[in-house]
């Protein structure tokens, strides 16, 4: 004769694995999820990397258009480039500005 708590001690027995596995599997599915959302996200910001990349190629480049042309038509001479350059060095203000933007990460 098999004692009336058996069952019950059986089936607590089976249920404890069982109710694991089911929080282990939300789990994993909830992570895969986030996982997912990041990935997202580091592509996004791929994308906009590469374009302020090459929008910062092009103004680059223009710059050095504007040089030259400067140069060349005898309007600048070297060292009154090299004064603006030290002038917009000194006077302009920077964008980020770790007290009062924070953190970047």
């Amino acid at each position: 004769m098999v004692p009336p708590m058996t069952g019950f001690v059986l089936g607590f027995l089976i249920a404890i694995p069982v109710v694991l596995g089911v929080v282990a599997l939300r789990t994993l599915r909830l992570r895969n999820a986030e996982a997912t959302a990041l990935a997202d996200q580091v592509r996004t910001l791929g994308g906009r990397l590469e374009t302020v990349e090459e929008d910062l190629h092009r103004t680059a480049l223009r710059a050095d258009v504007a040089e030259t042309v400067l140069l060349e038509k005898g309007l600048a001479d070297e060292e009154d480039l090299e004064e603006a350059r030290r002038y917009f060095e000194q006077h302009s203000s920077p964008r980020y500005v770790r007290e009062r933007d924070g953190n970047l990460h």
